[in-house]
């Protein structure tokens, strides 16, 4: 029985397509694959068995490479309790890689073992990013949409900017929604022009749209909606009758609930204009 498991074993371990390392009970190397050995070797000419990932990862090794976790998962099997799931990323002599990891341990004779196998992802991982950002981007308008606000982390610096664009129902009953649909774009390429590249601007939703800065500073916001202003009428030309209403607060740890503050807030300010 142990012949034929080896039997199977070894063309594994040597046609294996992605990275094999195996550690002891003093989390040393004690085998690698001939895939991993020879991406080592590329970038350094240290010989990696008998060291921790700890001595790998140090000055005189990999001095350049540095490793972040995307996605950690820990799950248990039957063969052993102590397993995880992980996507990493390495960043390596100016070249981002990212790499799908499954680390278990199990024991032979007595013996514990640390196993960890990974294989390269990157154009995998990256078309991944991009339909992810495609997910998040609204067609008609460019900015992000509702789906990236519901994603996203606010935190105490959050100003939350909600904008709603009057008499535009009135545009799409007399001038046709393709006339509408070229309002909602130049009205987003405003907010663009009118907010920093690090704030978040999205079409929350018809003629609704938010902007979050993590720049909670009252009298600059009051700036930028004082831009707006000034801009709207030269970017809408003929429709030049649409303005717009908003409210704005401070995230109140809560998003319905801050949300619920500026919905009052902008239909106050819009009520002001009647």
């Amino acid at each position: 029985m142990v012949n034929a498991a080896n039997e199977y074993l070894t063309p594994f371990l040597a046609g294996f397509p992605g990275f094999l390392c195996v550690r002891n009970k003093e989390h040393r190397i004690v085998f690698i694959n001939e895939n991993l050995k020879h991406w080592l070797n590329f970038h350094t000419n240290v010989d990696v068995l008998g060291m921790t990932y700890e001595e790998v990862m140090s000055t005189n090794v990999l001095s350049s490479c540095f490793i972040t976790y995307v996605y950690h998962h820990n799950f248990a099997t039957d063969v052993s309790e102590h397993s995880s799931a992980n996507v990493i990323e390495c960043k390596l002599k100016g070249n981002t890689l990212y790499f799908d990891v499954i680390e278990f341990e199990t024991i032979i004779n007595t013996d514990t073992f640390y196993y960890t196998v990974a294989k390269e992802i990157t154009d995998l991982y990256s078309e991944k990013e991009q339909f992810q950002h495609i997910s998040l981007i609204d067609d008609l308008s460019g900015l992000y949409n509702k789906r990236f606000f519901n994603n996203y982390y606010f935190t105490n610096n959050s100003s939350i900017i909600l904008i709603d664009l009057d008499n535009f129902k009135h545009v799409n009953d007399e001038y046709g929604h393709v006339k509408g649909d070229e309002l909602i774009q130049k009205f987003a390429s405003l907010l663009r022009s009118t907010f920093r590249s690090e704030d978040s601007v999205i079409r929350y939703g018809g003629d609704e749209f938010v902007i979050i800065t993590e720049n909670n500073n009252s009298s600059a916001i009051k700036n930028r909606i004082k831009l707006i202003n000034e801009k709207i009428s030269n970017a809408f030309g003929d429709l030049s009758f649409v303005s717009f209403s908003y409210g704005t607060e401070n995230y109140q740890g809560d998003i319905v609930k801050t949300m619920n503050i500026i919905d009052k807030k902008m239909y106050e300010n819009k009520k002001a204009k009647l």
